[in-house]
């Protein structure tokens, strides 16, 4: 069965993203791929889809969306109202939809990110083996770009038999304004001296209006200081923090560069950096170091959790 939606309004920022680009690295190409890697595995579960396909990522703004056909559908991620043709719907269960019917995704008010899974296959070309959109170098996803009003999603689909589901409230996040967030040291840690390497640990920063998907710069009054070393460009990846000249840190995330010339003071562990994919302006962070050891066990026990 073809199935299609027709883009009415694509919000402030949409894009098609999946579990990323993984194995490019090495030609420059970042890894791209959802923000939140927890609500994509939520929803995606909503709707039967296997674990890799492809959702709509939408940032701050949800959009308007008017289905060609019937569906099975599924949100989840930040906290926003969701309406179908004007009635209420909840995100995290699994919803059915008809031909004709109009999705309305509103502001996101808890979070800054929300996810929309479709069942079926969507016909969208794979480049570099994901779908995932990289804006800066247009390709991937639709065009290369985010979504705007007229585009058009088409997608196969063997069966519309319908498994309502619903996510157990445990899995579903509690959107704080402030968050703790674990890390594990950089490699070049040590390079900041013992009393700033306290205070980074023990200040709580401010988000930058000018994060994105490529890092989420931290704001602070006083900038952090390395000791004076020559710092030759090295591979980075999702969730280090780099400290460029003027000491205001930045967490690379999925758009990240694969090379960067700023100290790599340390490191999100992978189990929390889901967790930086829904923080904007109104959230305060502040971090926890603790061990390798410890940042595995943590990140296998999400994993299970999933």
């Amino acid at each position: 069965m073809n199935g299609s939606l027709e883009v009415l309004d694509g919000g402030m920022l949409t894009t098609v993203q999946d579990a990323g680009r993984v194995g490019y690295r090495n030609y420059g190409v970042p890894v791209s791929g959802v923000m939140d890697d927890h609500a994509y595995s939520l929803v995606n579960w909503l709707v039967g889809n296997e674990g890799d396909a492809p959702v709509l990522e939408m940032t701050i703004q949800g959009g308007r969306y008017q289905f060609n056909s019937d569906a099975i559908i599924g949100l989840s991620g930040g906290e926003a109202e969701i309406t179908l043709n004007s009635e209420q719907r909840k995100a995290n269960e699994t919803l059915v939809v008809h031909s004709g019917d109009i999705l309305n995704i509103g502001q996101i008010k808890k979070g800054c990110r929300i996810y929309l899974a479709i069942r079926g296959n969507w016909e969208i070309e794979k480049v570099m083996s994901s779908y995932s959109a990289y804006i800066p170098a247009s390709f991937g996803g639709i065009k290369g770009r985010k979504l705007k009003k007229g585009d058009l999603l088409n997608w196969q689909t063997k069966s519309l038999d319908t498994e309502v589901r619903e996510v157990p409230q445990k899995l579903i996040p509690y959107f704080s304004s402030k968050q703790r967030i674990r890390l594990i040291e950089g490699p070049e840690w040590q390079w900041l001296p013992e009393d700033q390497r306290a205070k980074f640990l023990a200040t709580e920063f401010e988000i930058s209006s000018q994060s994105n998907r490529m890092g989420i710069r931290l704001k602070v009054q006083d900038g952090f200081n390395v000791i004076e070393r020559e710092m030759k460009s090295a591979p980075v990846v999702p969730g280090i923090i780099q400290l460029p000249k003027g000491g205001s840190p930045i967490v690379l995330m999925k758009d990240a560069q694969s090379v960067g010339g700023y100290p790599r003071i340390a490191k999100v562990i992978d189990a929390d950096l889901w967790r930086l994919g829904q923080v904007w302006t109104s959230n305060r962070l502040s971090f926890k170091m603790i061990s390798i050891k410890e940042a595995k066990k943590l990140t296998a026990i999400q994993k299970n959790r999933l």
